[in-house]
């Protein structure tokens, strides 16, 4: 019996979700190629959540728990900015209730354990490629031609658009272009060094009191600010957010600050809340907060869209990137090994219906949360969402929607 032929896969980005796709893709037996349009594919020196939905897809990957250098999640603390005790809101036991226990780290740390299950000549299938500086500008979905910018062509089996909330291949899929749009919302972001909290037991609420994990201070007017610790609990992750009086179209989606203007806008915090951003060491990343509207389709051909290029949003339920390996670990179910050129469009057709709503539910509820004052912090509040987004199996209700569309006898 001769052995099945690997589809040839070529994923437009290598972001996490980019390079989720391409592990998932290898570990089926198909061989894939990366794009990635920067020189030096590095992400953004912030920290990161992985909730146990994702945690449980990265088990399957056959990932490393101790290269994410990661510190536990179990709850938030909530504050007032007017200071005073904090509110506790301890998750249920992750690890008994859904499986996997989530945790907190850079996202570095967790995008080069993604780039070496990807690369390594260890594990399941052949190792990914990865082409740097090649900006992808267009792509036939009909046949998997894509064009870079500077002319080359690549043909593929099946093109994954994870080229990020500004997806150029998104304009492809849609017929047009889709933008997000300006929200009037924007974080400062920023690690502290926790070295520096030595002998300031006014920065205790931080890391030494109540549940080990986030803690969540409420200010007026719509500000907010959520810190984590991360990389064996070496730094906090910061995100500050508040109104962007700015016009939002005539200043890039991500600039600088500094400490003084991020001591401006929280001026009205409470001493020990002013105390942690007086150790700000610049320069501040300044992010506009913008969403991906909720689109038609996430598939065209051979062609499909993953991750923020199809669902970008709010870090309001922490689930962003999850939903990004998700959409990964359902794409590998999708095309096991034996998948033929010809099937493609209908299992991608077939991703879209089990990954569509849950990616829109995010979407949806991240932003809500983020900008309805009635809505804020329900995510923490609700066990029922928890329940909902933490307990689910991405690869589990992929293989069953797999076999229910396509039938056991034809899957490998």
């Amino acid at each position: 019996m001769s052995r099945p032929t690997p589809l040839n896969v070529a994923v437009v980005g290598a972001g996490l979700g980019g390079l989720s796709a391409a592990i998932a893709l290898r570990r089926q037996g198909h061989l894939v190629k990366v794009f990635e349009a920067s020189v030096v594919k590095k992400e953004i020196g912030a920290g990161i959540g992985i909730p146990p939905n994702a945690m449980r897809v990265l088990d399957a990957f056959g990932y490393d728990q101790k290269n994410l250098k990661s510190c536990e999640y179990r709850g938030v603390v909530e504050y007032s900015a007017a200071g005073g005790e904090g509110r506790p809101h301890v998750f249920k036991d992750q690890a008994t209730n859904y499986g996997f226990q989530g945790c907190l780290c850079l996202r570095t740390a967790f995008h080069e354990e993604l780039k070496r299950l990807a690369l390594s000549e260890k594990g399941a299938g052949s190792p990914v490629e990865l082409f740097l500086g090649m900006e992808v500008v267009d792509c036939d979905p009909e046949v998997g031609i894509l064009t870079t910018k500077t002319g080359e062509k690549f043909e593929a089996d099946i093109v994954i658009a994870a080229d990020g909330i500004r997806s150029v291949l998104r304009t492809i899929v849609l017929g047009g272009p889709v933008v997000a749009p300006p929200i009037g919302a924007c974080a400062f972001r920023w690690l502290a060094d926790t070295s520096k909290f030595n002998g300031r037991p006014e920065l205790d609420w931080v890391m030494k009191d109540g549940v080990s994990g986030g803690r969540f201070v409420r200010g007026p007017n719509g500000h907010k600010i959520f810190l984590y610790p991360c990389n064996d609990a070496k730094y906090v992750n910061a995100t500050m957010i508040h109104t962007d009086k700015r016009d939002q179209d005539k200043h890039g989606w991500h600039t600088r600050a500094t400490r003084d203007e991020v001591l401006e806008e929280y001026k009205d915090l409470a001493p020990p809340f002013k105390a942690l951003i007086e150790l700000i060491e610049e320069p501040v990343n300044l992010w506009q907060m913008r969403a991906v509207p909720i689109l038609a389709t996430w598939t065209k051909g051979r062609l499909a869209l993953l991750g923020d290029a199809a669902h970008a949003t709010f870090p309001t339920l922490g689930q962003g990137a999850a939903m990004a390996v998700e959409d990964a670990a359902a794409l590998g179910c999708m095309l096991p090994l034996g998948t033929t050129p010809e099937e493609v469009p209908s299992r991608l057709a077939a991703y879209q219906d089990v990954r569509k709503a849950r990616g829109e539910f995010v979407n949806k509820e991240s932003v809500e949360q983020g900008t309805m004052p009635s809505k804020a912090g329900l995510f923490m509040r609700s066990e029922e969402m928890q329940d909902f987004l933490n307990g689910y199996d991405a690869i589990g209700v992929s293989q069953e929607h797999l076999n229910k569309t396509f039938g056991k006898s034809r899957i490998s």
